[in-house]
């Protein structure tokens, strides 16, 4: 089940592109540099409230952007043993813009935020499943 809510959060994570009140000037300019490398998962952000994402005390879940364009999905099931997948697929980058295909389908959206140790990507999605979309900002760090 964790894994099924990881694809979907990081499928409705990429469908869309967030909107500022300015035009493009404000668009976030992607280094690429700072986006490959493994970002873990932190918090979302829905109507004014964060809500922690839920890691395990052994191994917290990350997606990871790799050279050559390799996309990989590590995620945790248990702690004793641990227990866990890594699912691979591939993404691409043009300005903000990241596209990525994993587990067969392929997704397109945009980064609001890039540092060199924080991700952010907001998106428009059904969070809690109320029927009625959501403005969700998915919070990463590379610790």
């Amino acid at each position: 089940m964790k894994k099924l809510f990881l694809l979907l959060s990081f499928v409705a994570v990429s469908l869309t592109s967030c909107s500022n009140d300015d035009d493009s000037s404000s668009s976030v300019a992607v280094n690429e540099a700072n986006l490959m490398k493994k970002w873990y998962y932190v918090s979302y952000e829905v109507a004014g409230q964060t809500i922690p994402y839920d890691n395990l005390a052994c191994a917290k879940d990350y997606t990871e952007f790799k050279a050559n364009g390799v996309l990989e999905e590590y995620t945790v099931y248990s702690c004793d043993p641990i227990d866990a997948d890594t699912d691979a697929g591939t993404w691409s980058l043009s300005g903000n813009t990241i596209s990525g295909t994993i587990f067969g389908e392929t997704v397109t959206g945009t980064v609001s935020s890039l540092t060199a140790t924080t991700l952010q990507i907001t998106d428009t999605f059904d969070f809690d499943e109320d029927g009625t979309d959501d403005t969700v900002k998915v919070n990463y760090s590379t610790n």
